[in-house]
C-alpha cells in the first residue's frame, strides 16, 4: 500500500510539472500576442494614404512616393520590424529609426533626437514615427540618412509606388535626383 501511494505521488508530481510548465507557456504565448496586437503591416495604397495625410508629400521636396520605397525597403511596411546591428544599436519600426541617433530603447547609449522611446516606433499609431522622419529628413543628409533610399529611390521613377492608390498626392517624377 506504502508503494501505490508513492506511485500516485510520483504521478501526481509529474502531472503538476506537466501542467506548471503547460501554464508558464499559456503566460508567455498571451505576453507575446499583447505585445504585438498593436502592430500592423500596412498596405502600400493604405500606407501612402496615412502619410499624405500627416503632411509628407512636398515636405522638403520628397513625394509620398520616395517614402512608401524607404519603408518598403527598411521594413516592408511593418510597424513592428526591429533590425540588430554590429555596432549595438537597433533599427525600429516602419522607417528603421536608430536607437543610437533617434529614439531610447534603453540599452544603446543614445542622442534620442526625437525625444521618444525606440517601442514607440512598433504600434500601428505612425504619428510620432512621422514626426521623428521629419526630423530625421530636416537634418543636412535629408533621404540620404536612409541608405536604402540612396540604393533604391533616389533617381528612380517613383510613380509605380502609388499606381492604383486613390488618393491626391501625385509622384514628382521631375525632382528625380541622380
Amino acid at each position: 500500500m506504502v508503494r501505490l501511494e508513492q506511485g500516485v505521488s510520483r504521478g501526481g508530481l509529474v502531472v503538476g510539472v506537466v501542467m506548471q510548465a503547460w501554464g508558464t507557456m499559456m503566460v508567455i504565448l498571451t505576453l507575446l500576442m499583447v505585445a504585438t496586437v498593436d502592430t500592423k503591416i500596412y498596405g502600400r495604397c493604405n500606407l501612402a494614404m496615412k502619410l499624405e495625410e500627416a503632411g509628407l508629400n512636398g515636405f522638403l521636396g520628397y513625394s509620398i512616393g520616395d517614402w512608401l520605397c524607404v519603408a518598403h525597403y527598411e521594413s516592408g511596411f511593418d510597424t513592428s520590424f526591429v533590425d540588430h546591428n554590429p555596432d549595438g544599436s537597433s533599427e525600429y519600426g516602419l522607417f528603421q529609426l536608430n536607437s543610437a541617433w533617434w529614439c531610447d530603447n534603453g540599452v544603446t547609449p543614445t542622442q534620442n533626437l526625437c525625444h521618444m522611446e525606440c517601442r514607440d516606433l512598433l504600434n500601428r499609431h505612425i504619428l510620432d514615427d512621422i514626426m521623428c522622419v521629419k526630423q530625421v529628413v530636416s537634418s543636412r543628409n535629408g533621404m540620404n540618412a536612409w541608405n536604402s533610399w540612396t540604393r533604391h529611390c533616389r533617381g528612380h521613377d517613383l510613380s509605380e509606388w502609388l499606381k492604383g492608390c486613390k488618393m491626391h498626392a501625385k509622384p514628382d517624377i521631375e525632382r528625380m535626383t541622380p
